[in-house]
């Protein structure tokens, strides 16, 4: 555990030193597959366990695979590598913990990875934190497991980003206003009642 630490830690501090590229992209193409929303682009193309075989996503015209990361809550970031022709690549010195200059395959083609790229998720807007925090209580774990909605938003869930905290605080308001869920499968009607709605074809009114 110690070394992994350490290890971490090196990286963190090669990453200030060579100036490791940071790209924000829409926070939906890190899903998992989990929570309600479809598995992103980006965590698709995970290929740490697989390599030299690897899978890619696209941004901007430029093919990357995804070489891990971590994520919490909505937050998540991704350690990426474009592949690059070998021809086309320029050998450089090795780094410790990167997987540049590493040579890959995608979809029976030769590519090596270029230079690590950090790919951060956006910030969600509010009212999106705000539907994905109920569904993390509905549907979480351990984490939401043995309390209620309120007890879930007061002391256990805790996102860092600016529109993570406001939903938190809104939600908050929301308990203190009204009823909320006392148990998961509550939330998770609730959540089936909102949906219900929102699907019902909306009538219109003809009368002048």
């Amino acid at each position: 555990m110690n070394l992994n630490k350490h290890h971490i830690h090196e990286s963190h501090e090669l990453e200030q030193t060579l100036e490791v590229a940071r790209i924000v992209t829409p926070w939906r193409r890190f899903s998992c597959g989990l929570w309600r929303v479809p598995e992103g682009d980006i965590s698709d193309a995970y290929s740490a366990d697989t390599m030299p075989r690897v899978k890619g996503f696209t941004h901007e015209g430029r093919l990357y695979t995804n070489g891990g990361g971590f994520s919490k809550w909505l937050h998540a970031e991704v350690n990426a590598y474009p592949l690059i022709h070998p021809d086309e690549y320029e050998e450089r010195n090795s780094v410790p913990y990167y997987y540049e200059g590493k040579t890959v395959t995608y979809k029976g083609k030769a590519f090596r990875l270029g230079n690590k790229t950090i790919f951060v998720a956006s910030d969600p807007a509010v009212e999106e934190w705000r539907y994905q925090c109920r569904v993390l209580y509905a549907d979480g774990g351990y984490f939401a497991s043995g309390c209620t909605y309120t007890e879930f938003i007061g002391n256990r869930f805790d996102p860092q980003s600016a529109n993570g905290r406001e939903a938190r605080f809104k939600e908050l308001v929301e308990c203190g206003a009204r009823a909320m869920p006392s148990t998961q499968g509550e939330m998770c009607r609730l959540l089936a009642q909102k949906t219900n709605e929102t699907n019902q074809p909306q009538q219109i009114d003809f009368a002048l």
